[in-house]
């Protein structure tokens, strides 16, 4: 029996609330370094960042959406996880 190598699983990249100003800035980060570049669309091709941000000021929700080739996930307590999505 032959056994191949395991295939590489990117770790999710994790924003905590006290690394970013805003959860909009924890999303753009998380995924800036998810890519090791600024991603080429705007957050808002994805998601509105103003009602998302509204969510997040009167309430605590879990929202998951997809952003520049990544799943990102912000949990109630506002950390971001951004996840490279397989293709």
């Amino acid at each position: 029996m032959h056994n191949s190598p395991p295939e590489h699983i990117e770790t999710p990249t994790r924003i905590t609330p006290e690394e970013a100003s805003s959860v909009i800035s924890a999303v753009v980060t998380a995924v800036t370094k998810g890519n090791g570049t600024k991603p080429e669309t705007t957050l808002y091709e994805a998601i509105d960042p103003d009602a998302l941000e509204d969510l997040y000021e009167h309430g605590r929700q879990e929202v998951t959406f997809e952003y520049a080739d990544h799943k990102v996930t912000i949990h109630p307590d506002k950390t971001v996880v951004a996840s490279k999505l397989s293709k």
